[in-house]
């Protein structure tokens, strides 16, 4: 596995139930929305991410929550990918909904493998 940069080429948010029919086990009651995350590395690989967490109704979202359980470790990884690419540091106040659209060009890490990669979570 290589660390290398990759660009992101596409960043949505979507309700759970326009992603799936039903929900997935493993996702919890508060977790109601996705962020997909497409992004393309330097050797033309693309990678897709998707985290799970609950959009408020002004944009933004909690980082705890009170499962002590998958659901707070998935809130997690996504503060991490907020924080490790330089998108916020204020995790309280920042916007998901609104500012989801300046995501598309900004450079990211990823793990690349040979099969397949990753966007780099801390």
């Amino acid at each position: 596995m290589t660390k290398t940069s990759a660009v992101i080429e596409e960043a949505s948010i979507h309700k759970i139930f326009d992603l799936f029919k039903n929900k997935p086990i493993n996702l919890k009651f508060n977790e109601t929305d996705a962020i997909l995350v497409t992004a393309k590395t330097d050797d033309n690989k693309k990678i897709t991410r998707t985290f799970y967490f609950c959009l408020k109704p002004d944009g933004t979202f909690d980082e705890n929550t009170a499962a002590m359980d998958g659901s707070r470790a998935r809130r997690h990884q996504l503060v991490s990918f907020l924080k490790n690419n330089g998108i916020t540091d204020n995790i309280k106040g920042y916007n998901l909904k609104e500012s989801i659209g300046e995501w598309k060009g900004m450079t990211i890490e990823a793990i690349i493998s040979e099969k397949d990669g990753s966007i780099y979570i801390p």
